[in-house]
């Protein structure tokens, strides 16, 4: 039985480089140097600063001015100096607008850190789709360079048997268009193949020389279960926790709107120094100090309709957060019984396609040894082949597809860290 011609190319461009890179390295690199994540990364550090910059309204707060002047009085001739220095001292009693504001801030800086866990996972997912994409981009023309070595095979064969009289000239020309078509389709791959590499070299800020790809240690199975556990999962997801805590900050800042009309209480006190010098009238000359400690109740009395305006506004902004939020964990919860079938249906597919390689390879012998003893047909040998090609390079790409199905349905849920790139990595040969 001829067994396939890509058991050398199914792992050839992997070994061609003596370190290839694994998936940990090529997420390594497209986390250090992306800059879309590097864009989330400064999201959730404004929104950090933001929470901090209102949180500090709410404590001590000390300014201090100084003052220096000269007059002259054009009457008398009189002049004198004057410098003057003040430190107050403020800290807010009660104010019910601040402290709306901070836990607006709170949960939006939550929120932040929520929306970058999400976005981690889509990345991860995403550096993993372009990693397989050029592993499977390699799979097709390593397939397609296999088809035209056996139809240059299968050509010469045909010209053999022409000329000693035992072949016809269709079988000729059938081989060689076999073979321009074949030679086409290289070209294409070949262009497929740069398309992908280039894909992944702009995630990772370098050229794509040669990557690891998956071994027999691969188990195309499905890793987690559905079990009872979605709705749990659907609460924890970081898309949905993002949207909650969007929903909390509309809230407070609905507080916020509706105490802008309360009052506030602040406490303050200050200190303050002058010295006069250099005038003619002695009793304006001198030092003075002063400490002066206060208490201010403030309140608006009259907004023209402003408070009011802005409590609708900030009720529509929580209308609004509690319809994302019931739309995410619908997305979510749906996402997830997508994700887990399209996992199934592929590890199905894995299977299919390795007993498709043995069913391919039987063929393929069967029609090689009835065109030997005159009872085929080139174009059956030539099919028989082109299958068999066809069967193991569609294997390697399911056993891709489902590497990344993996990787999607643990997005799904809202579970997918590192661990899970490590876990395929060690896989990876």
């Amino acid at each position: 039985m001829r067994f396939p011609f890509l058991v050398i190319g199914l792992f050839g461009s992997s070994v061609a480089f003596a370190n290839p890179l694994t998936l940990s390295d090529v997420y390594e690199l497209a986390r250090a140097n992306d800059p879309a994540l590097s864009e989330q990364l400064a999201i959730r550090d404004a929104a950090a600063a933001r929470e901090n910059q209102t949180r500090a309204g709410r404590g001590f707060s000390i300014d201090a001015s100084a003052t220096a002047q000269a007059s002259e009085n054009l009457v008398t001739d009189n002049t004198s100096e004057t410098g003057t220095l003040s430190v107050t001292f403020s800290l807010p009693l009660y104010n019910r607008e601040l402290n709306a504001s901070i836990r607006s801030q709170r949960a939006s800086a939550r929120g932040a850190d929520a929306t970058l866990a999400a976005y981690r996972q889509t990345h991860l997912v995403s550096v993993a789709e372009a990693y397989f994409d050029v592993l499977s981009a390699e799979q097709d023309l390593a397939a397609a360079k296999a088809e035209v070595t056996a139809f240059e095979r299968q050509l010469e064969q045909a010209e053999e048997r022409l000329s000693v009289g035992i072949g016809t000239r269709v079988d000729v020309d059938q081989a060689r268009a076999r073979l321009d078509l074949a030679q086409v389709s290289v070209i294409s791959s070949e262009v497929a193949l740069e398309t992908a590499q280039s894909a992944l070299s702009e995630l990772i800020d370098q050229p794509v020389m040669a990557l690891a790809d998956l071994s027999g240690d691969f188990e195309a199975t499905v890793h987690r279960s559905m079990q009872n556990e979605i709705d749990a999962w659907v609460q924890a997801h970081p898309s949905v926790v993002a949207k909650q805590e969007a929903l909390g900050s509309a809230y407070a800042s609905l507080d916020q709107a509706r105490a802008e009309t309360t009052p506030s209480v602040a406490l303050s006190s200050q200190f303050s120094m002058s010295d006069t010098s250099g005038s003619a009238t002695a009793s304006a000359n001198g030092t003075s100090r002063s400490n002066v400690v206060s208490m201010t109740l403030s309140a608006p009395l009259f907004t023209n309709g402003a408070r009011d305006a802005g409590v609708a506004v900030a009720m529509a902004g929580v209308e609004q957060a509690q319809a994302d939020l019931l739309a995410t964990e619908r997305a979510v919860k749906s996402g997830i019984v997508l994700a887990h079938r399209a996992l199934e249906a592929s590890a199905r597919t894995v299977e299919a396609r390795q007993l498709a390689i043995v069913s391919a390879a039987s063929r393929l012998e069967a029609t090689e040894a009835a065109y030997a003893v005159g009872a085929g047909d080139i174009v059956e040998v030539l099919n028989a082949e082109k299958d068999l090609i066809a069967a193991e390079r569609d294997f390697a790409k399911a056993r891709h597809a489902h590497a990344v199905r993996q990787l999607e349905f643990d997005q799904a849920i809202g579970d997918l860290s590192e661990t899970a790139i490590e876990r395929i990595n060690d896989t990876l040969q």
